[in-house]
């Protein structure tokens, strides 16, 4: 978040909207992956890819919900 308002990256989706969004396609694409091709490296490539969407959504959320707490005690 660079322009101070709370927009994430996507400029017309709110930081956490845009966040789930991306966690549901990281989601999609381990549906879209042979079991085949679920080796060590896939499995150490998607936590790590998870971890990050996860704690993503996570930040977003808090960072929302602490701007409605600053509204609220206003």
């Amino acid at each position: 978040m660079t322009s101070g308002d709370d927009m994430g990256e996507r400029d017309d989706i709110p930081e956490l909207a845009a966040a789930i969004d991306e966690l549901r396609s990281l989601l999609r694409a381990f549906d879209d992956v042979r079991p085949s091709d679920m080796d060590e490296r896939f499995y150490l490539h998607a936590y790590n890819e998870l971890d990050l969407a996860g704690r993503t959504v996570i930040d977003a959320f808090d960072r929302e919900r602490d701007t409605d707490e600053g509204l609220w005690r206003k």
